[in-house]
């Protein structure tokens, strides 16, 4: 039986679950409105090979994908309604793997450009890209997973999976706003998912240098040596591996480097209870969870670790409120 402090707290939850933002399903007006401003990116490479990417239209003749699409090009078109465009220019930003496609007479409608100010986590979100060399546009949906400062900007890390093909492709918030282009994944099975923000997009429209099409490319962020890499790609592998001593290590220093990043102490956290210091893993996630009240996985580990403190008050309040944010992390 439940105590009268249990029901105090079971009473709570409705008001913390209202909280929530509960959005329909974007329509199937608006998902087949915004194919027509995804575009197929063809390349032919320098030894006489071919790729295909994905590209969207954010302004008036200019489309934007990622420049690992088209580094190293012997030549570019873009394809749409059967029909083939050259650009004549880019706008690149090498580092942050977006470039700027220039055309003339390009008449394709530019998506609607949102703003990376309000995004949260569990904020539900679609991708829409050529990925898997697809015919027409497809959609994935998901919701953000993990939003990672890089510098000035916010790299956003979805559960909207995406295959070849899909670099340069647009994620959208169910408005139908463009908030990000997808553009790399990391290896592995359990891969995550990462787009880079549309600010950037803002700015290279607004000062960006215009370039010939087959400038010599430069490396981006994310494809530099493990050591160079910023602190939410370094703790991938070990992740994987189950490396918890490494993970720590990697979010000690990030924590030391970045005290703001949510990530950095949800990691640490992570490794803590993983090497079974439960005390200190605990007090980090609640830190993390009441900064943000939609970060499912801090709430899903005091889940899991009120089970094994056998506090069953708790262990439904957490269960509860993991179910309310993703449904997919609670199996029993």
């Amino acid at each position: 039986m439940l105590t009268v402090s249990a029901m105090k707290k079971l009473f709570l939850l409705p008001l913390f679950l209202m909280a929530l933002p509960v959005l329909a399903l974007p329509s199937n007006e608006l998902l087949f409105k915004l194919n027509s401003s995804i575009v197929k990116v063809n390349v032919a490479t320098k030894n006489g090979g071919h790729g295909v990417g994905s590209g969207v239209v954010v302004a008036k003749d200019h489309i934007v994908t990622n420049c690992h699409v088209v580094a190293n090009a012997a030549g570019v078109h873009v394809t749409k309604y059967g029909q083939s465009f050259s650009p004549y220019a880019l706008i690149a930003d090498w580092a942050n793997d977006l470039c700027i496609l220039k055309f003339k007479f390009l008449e394709l409608k530019p998506v609607m450009l949102g703003s990376n100010r309000d995004l949260d986590y569990e904020q539900e979100v679609f991708g829409k890209s050529y990925g898997g060399n697809t015919i027409k546009p497809h959609t994935v949906f998901g919701k953000i997973k993990g939003i990672h400062q890089l510098d000035k900007n916010k790299v956003i890390q979805s559960s909207a999976w995406f295959a070849m093909g899909a670099s340069g492709g647009g994620l959208f918030n169910y408005n139908g706003d463009l908030i990000g282009i997808t553009t790399f994944k990391s290896a592995g099975r359990s891969a995550f998912y990462y787009s880079m923000p549309v600010e950037i997009i803002k700015e290279m429209l607004a000062t960006g240098e215009e370039l010939s099409v087959t400038t010599q490319p430069e490396l981006p962020f994310w494809d530099a040596p493990d050591e160079k890499q910023p602190f939410f790609m370094q703790v991938v592998g070990p992740l994987n591996q189950e490396n918890w001593e490494k993970v720590q290590a990697i979010s000690s220093e990030w924590r030391l480097t970045q005290p703001n990043s949510l990530e950095a102490h949800s990691h640490h956290a992570l490794s803590l209870f993983k090497l079974g210091n439960i005390v200190q893993s605990e007090e980090e996630f609640k830190m993390v969870v009441q900064k943000n009240a939609h970060f499912a996985e801090g709430f899903y580990y005091l889940y899991e670790i009120a089970k094994i403190k056998q506090e069953e008050e708790d262990v439904i309040k957490y269960k509860t409120i993991v179910l309310s944010l993703d449904e997919n992390l609670i199996n029993d």
